[in-house]
């Protein structure tokens, strides 16, 4: 693991800027230390996390045994979230899909509970979660969402986990969805009889999009070209089964075995935008997140598309589910399965971060922009081969 420069992590972007939320300082480990036995000792802390939403640390306790004398030393993962966006209430759902995760012998990190017996603790303005620290390499430890597998076979890898993690939540039991309003990943706008409607509705009951749209008008191609690739697969998203789903299973996410091609997963981590969606939608996420480099946009409109990979992803998914005919919809549904997620992060640019550049990147850049590649010449093109996979799958 590298170790990251003060307070600089992950934008919107390829470059490297001040994170929104600073990262945890030993200070502040210590004012943790009451409430988890586990930490009690000295503490160091060994890596920091770059990613935007919260912030992590990597930690290592020393802890002395007074019966011989000698000491021992155990890692931690540490993650801290502000409550104007994560309650413990709402971290608990998480922490329930991971449990049920493991129930089920899915390879998940282990929570730790306060010495409260909870799992997640507030203390001051922040929610606090602490982890034993996950089995395996983190290999992608500094890859941004939108960079592809290094690996083919790590991609097939991913397409198998996620069948085991859509079967072994089939008899989940929580019927609700999340109980947070801020970075919620799940497909209520694509559920909608008119999208178009469903989004201006959502602009209209949101105080913060209504600031952010004031001055603003709605792209009208991209309005036209959603409105268009929304009816052709609405019916089947507003019929198709639920379950809670991860809805982030980008290879930074994972654990693995070893640093090679045949490296297996030791664990997936993060289960933050986890939410009650459908299958498809998760598995459109999971092909968004991996296998288009996205931010590539940035600098040119010929980007890296991993097909390959993608190629063997699906094989892996469906060798464990068999495909239905419903994920013919996915090649229509990839164009806009990131919308929800995109306009609850603009909403939480705007509303808890304040920070305009991040929002304006979350419209024109992702919401827009993603849209729009899709009716490119690459775009179409690349519609059309991850169509002839899912063909491939389905005969």
């Amino acid at each position: 693991m590298t170790t990251i420069t003060p307070n600089l992590g992950h934008g919107m972007g390829n470059d490297w800027e001040n994170k929104d939320w600073v990262h945890i300082t030993v200070p502040e480990l210590h004012h943790l230390q009451p409430y988890y036995p586990c930490l009690q000792g000295s503490v160091q802390i060994l890596w920091c996390s770059p990613r935007p939403f919260s912030s992590a640390v990597l930690v290592e306790v020393m802890q002395a045994l007074a019966s011989t004398g000698q000491t021992n030393l155990h890692s931690y993962f540490i993650k801290r979230s502000h409550r104007s966006f994560r309650r413990a209430q709402d971290i608990l759902q998480e922490h329930a899909v991971l449990q049920h995760l493991a129930s089920k012998n899915i390879p998940v990190a282990t929570l730790i509970s306060s010495n409260c017996g909870q799992t997640a603790l507030e203390l001051g303005d922040w929610t606090y979660e602490v982890y034993e620290k996950a089995a395996g390499f983190d290999l992608y430890v500094d890859q941004q969402s939108w960079t592809p597998f290094f690996y083919t076979e790590h991609a097939a890898k991913v397409g198998s986990l996620l069948a085991k993690l859509h079967t072994a939540m089939q008899d989940f039991p929580e019927l609700h969805g999340r109980s947070t309003r801020y970075l919620v990943s799940n497909q209520q706008l694509l559920e909608s009889e008119n999208i178009v409607t469903a989004i201006q509705q959502r602009i209209d009951n949101s105080p913060e999009l209504s600031r952010y749209f004031a001055d603003k008008n709605l792209d009208a191609f991209f309005l036209e070209r959603i409105f268009q690739t929304h009816r052709k697969i609405k019916h089947v998203l507003q019929q198709v089964t639920k379950i809670w789903t991860h809805n982030d299973l980008h290879a930074s996410n994972l654990f693995w075995s070893t640093q090679s091609a045949d490296a297996n997963i030791t664990a997936v981590i993060d289960f933050g935008l986890s939410d009650r969606n459908s299958a498809l939608y998760d598995l459109a996420i999971t092909i968004e997140r991996n296998f288009i480099d996205w931010l590539a946009l940035e600098h040119t409109s010929q980007i890296n598309v991993d097909e390959a990979g993608l190629s063997a992803f699906l094989q892996a998914y469906c060798a464990e589910i068999h495909p239905q005919q419903d994920f013919s919809i996915l090649p229509e549904l990839l164009k806009i399965v990131h919308l929800d997620f995109a306009f609850s992060e603009l909403e939480y640019f705007v509303g808890i971060t304040q920070n305009l550049k991040h929002a304006d990147a979350a419209y024109y850049d992702w919401i827009v922009g993603h849209v729009n590649w899709f009716f490119t010449e690459q775009g179409q093109q690349f519609t059309q081969t991850f169509t002839r996979f899912l063909q491939r799958e389905l005969s």
